[in-house]
């Protein structure tokens, strides 16, 4: 076989890889503009749903539950002091450290995110039935699963879990 033979063997466009990168630019830059009116971006705003919806109040926590280091954690969770969207009250269980508390208004914009979110990425699931839909997060959920992941404050270690 000539190396003209070997190049068309693989198309890119077939590739899961490419596959989920295109499917992942096209959500993220779509959620991305649907939650411009509320001042948020999708990392903002999956900082701001995981203290809501998911009861994550930690900094540290909050990074490691979203997948982000420490420090771009951070940096969200100021900005969303900024917008009086989320507050900040000191832990009850050792004075130093401090949990964060959505505002009234983070509240409300917790109402408003999903229904935007979900309007404006419905056209990209048009083919898609809802079973079908269901079906696609389960599976990439499932993605990752056999991967522990230990998100510190400037650097990410990845390690394989030991099968039984």
């Amino acid at each position: 076989m000539n190396s003209s033979n070997k190049s068309t063997l693989y198309n890119a466009q077939d590739g899961l890889g490419y596959c989920l990168s295109r499917a992942a630019q096209i959500m993220q830059s779509t959620v991305d503009e649907a939650l411009a009116e509320l001042e948020l971006g999708r990392l903002s705003w999956m900082v701001l749903a995981c203290i809501r919806f998911d009861g994550v109040t930690s900094p540290s926590q909050i990074a490691r539950f979203v997948g982000l280091e420490r420090s771009s954690a951070s940096r969200l969770i100021s900005r969303l002091e900024e917008l009086d969207y989320v507050r900040r009250e000191t832990d009850t269980a050792d004075g130093r450290g401090y949990s964060l508390k959505p505002t009234t208004r983070g509240m409300q914009i917790c109402e408003q995110a999903p229904g935007l979110i979900q309007a404006a990425t419905r056209p990209y699931l048009a083919d898609l039935s809802d079973n079908e839909t269901g079906q696609l997060i389960g599976l990439l959920k499932r993605i990752g699963t056999d991967v522990d992941s230990v998100w510190n404050a400037d650097s990410v270690s990845v390690n394989r879990r030991s099968e039984p």
